[in-house]
């Protein structure tokens, strides 16, 4: 069990803090996991994802691999999870992405933006 994420916040509840369990609490370890930039937390180096990147020097028609790659990386330590899907749409400087998986119980989308003023 996790404590609940929303909107980058932790929530409070009356008798405490929210937590989260099963498929809620896969796809919010997920997202953080693909969200964080990899190297940026001393504690874990290795945790997070280099799709921060993908508009620093990842050529378009390379960018597709490049995202499977990174959440491979990323999601390494996860079981029974397997990346579906990928779409990417560019909207100015900022890259908007859905990655669909599919685990043991079901199926979820992550959705995160890259870009300069993200």
């Amino acid at each position: 069990m996790e404590l609940r994420l929303e909107n980058g916040r932790y929530l409070p509840s009356g008798t405490g803090v929210c937590t989260v369990d099963g498929a809620r609490e896969l796809c919010q370890r997920v997202t953080m996991k693909l969200c964080a930039r990899r190297g940026k937390f001393w504690p874990l180096p290795g945790y997070g994802s280099r799709l921060y990147t993908l508009l620093q020097g990842v050529r378009p028609e390379l960018r597709e691999s490049a995202v499977r790659e990174f959440a491979a990386e990323a999601l390494a330590d996860e079981q029974g999870l397997t990346l579906e899907d990928v779409s990417m749409e560019l909207q100015g400087d900022c890259l908007l992405l859905r990655l669909y998986f599919k685990y043991y119980g079901g199926t979820f989308k992550v959705e995160t933006a890259i870009g300069e003023d993200v």
